[in-house]
């Protein structure tokens, strides 16, 4: 819906209102539930309206703050931004009751220039023109040093720029080199120095990779630039392939879910499944972890695109489809509750006390099998494959997310080790 927690111009604000008023539409029109429970699972139908409803007073508050803004009340609202430069000069001219035509005539440009500014909250500008419209606005620019500050990969002992250790930057070199990412210099100084641009790039428009709501300790940093520098490549080809896409992301509808994980039934079911997702707006890349970081999947945005990323760290067909549909998940109930800083799985075979989490294991599972119906299935309990395999065939989905649930709740990953769809997958997803 939007790609940032604030308002900031009429046309986004404009937009907020309509996106409102279809929430409202959609939470009070008991025909939508109604049809969306035919086809699926109550309780994921649930989770999403609730999602809906925090998303809505998301919106609200946001509006909200959009107004106190328009009729000059800012002082808290850029106090509480002042972390982010370029969004307190938009503050500014909004409070100041200035339209962008209106600054850009006071700054001697043209329109289209101080748009472009704001659209990317003055990320790409340099500091003599921020200093000058920070003036125009009565902004006052300061810079300080946090004695805390925790940087987005380890720092080494005695060094003032944040670097990674020497068996990172061999293990991080190797991998790209073998996946071809880019050229990696040879010279182990500018390999240092590409590495770190190459994350420095992502981290500029995204922020820093924080272990928000993962399985990862997030004190942890020992695995904190491997993290980075794989996300830095998740945003590289999500970048591209988002500009590709055929459709638009839309938050209220899941409908298309139902057919989706019917798909998993089909021998290329993970390739169309990419496919289809991109017709609903979202971006799924598929790229291996890097030797040392254990990860099964990430979600978060670029711009107004969910981007999910896959490892397929296990190379099965129940964990591709358990793993996509959790990261999906977080996509359509987590959207307002920290998307934007994103999602960063580890271990998703093992039970979570995060509430956000179970919540996303609970859609994945029920959403792939429903709830009530694997209640009453005799595949619960079967020790032989057979009861499995028709319960998947009724359900229109592959055996192996059967095999594999099974395997999931007795805690025996011997079991149906041969029918959980081993080996299908990385070949469909990992270019040469």
């Amino acid at each position: 819906m939007f790609e940032s927690p604030i308002i900031l111009n009429e046309r986004e604000a404009h937009r907020a209102r309509k996106m409102l008023a279809r929430i409202d539409e959609t939470l009070s029109a008991k025909a939508f539930f109604q049809t969306a429970c035919l086809s699926l699972p109550p309780d994921v139908v649930n989770m999403h309206k609730k999602a809906i409803g925090g998303s809505r007073n998301t919106l609200a508050a946001m509006l909200n703050t959009y107004e106190q803004l328009r009729s000059g009340t800012y002082s808290d609202i850029a106090t509480n931004w002042r972390g982010e430069p370029g969004v307190v000069l938009i503050i500014a001219r909004i409070a100041r009751g200035l339209s962008q035509s209106e600054l850009a005539a006071q700054l001697g440009m043209r329109e289209q220039q101080v748009q472009r500014y704001e659209s990317e909250r003055y990320r790409s500008i340099s500091l003599q023109n921020y200093r000058r419209i920070a003036a125009v606005l009565g902004v006052e620019f300061h810079a300080s040093v946090d004695p805390c500050f925790g940087s987005w990969m380890p720092r080494l002992s005695g060094s003032d720029q944040p670097l990674i250790s020497d068996q990172q930057l061999k293990t991080v070199v190797e991998h790209a080199r073998k996946r071809r990412w880019f050229d990696v210099p040879d010279a182990q100084s500018e390999q240092r120095r590409a590495i770190i641009d190459y994350v420095r790039e992502s981290h500029s428009r995204f922020g820093s990779p924080g272990l928000l709501r993962t399985g990862l300790k997030s004190l942890d940093l020992k695995d904190d630039a491997l993290l980075a520098v794989w996300r830095a490549r998740i945003v590289a080809r999500a970048e591209e392939a988002a500009s590709k896409l055929e459709g638009t992301f839309d938050q209220l509808d899941i409908s298309w879910l139902a057919e989706f994980v019917k798909l998993s039934a089909k021998d290329e079911g993970p390739v169309q499944a990419i496919k289809m997702a991109a017709q609903k707006g979202i971006v799924i890349v598929a790229e291996p972890q890097l030797p040392g970081l254990k990860l099964d999947g990430a979600a978060f945005l670029s711009g107004r695109a969910p981007i999910v990323g896959i490892t397929i760290r296990h190379d099965r067909i129940d964990n591709f489809w358990f793993t996509l549909l959790h990261e999906l998940a977080h996509v359509y109930l987590h959207y307002q509750a920290g998307l934007a800083a994103g999602f960063f799985d580890d271990d998703l075979d093992q039970d979570k006390s995060d509430e956000i989490e179970q919540e996303a294991d609970q859609f994945a599972s029920s959403i792939l099998i429903p709830t009530e119906r694997w209640r009453l299935s005799t595949a619960r309990i079967s020790r032989t494959p057979g009861p499995a395999e028709q319960f998947a065939k009724q359900l229109g989905i592959h055996p192996a997310i059967v095999f594999g649930r099974i395997r999931r709740e007795r805690g025996d990953y011997s079991l149906f080790s041969d029918r959980v769809g081993m080996g299908k997958v990385r070949n469909q997803l990992y270019s040469s």
